[in-house]
């Protein structure tokens, strides 16, 4: 199954999260499919930038999120285009 999920960057104690595509038994550190943003726990503002567009590709192809992904993502400002 593939999943899309956090994988971890950056220096300790200096967490930084990508948002990735990849396959669920693969580990954490691993090549992803696909990179669609990242995740900055540390910012103020706009903490999550995503490609919407691949983002709900993979979601019609039957990729899962997890559910910090998930509400992650629900609660980002989408762009209005």
């Amino acid at each position: 199954m593939v999943r899309i999920r956090l994988t971890r960057v950056g220096r300790p104690k200096g967490a930084f999260y990508r948002i990735v595509v990849i396959d669920s038994r693969k580990r954490r550190e691993a090549r992803p499919i696909e990179v669609l943003g990242h995740y900055d726990p540390k910012k103020d503002k706009e903490k999550v930038k995503i490609n919407y567009e691949r983002y709900s590709y993979w979601l019609k192809v039957g990729a899962q999120p997890s559910e910090t992904v998930s509400s992650l993502v629900k609660n980002a400002k989408q762009p209005t285009s």
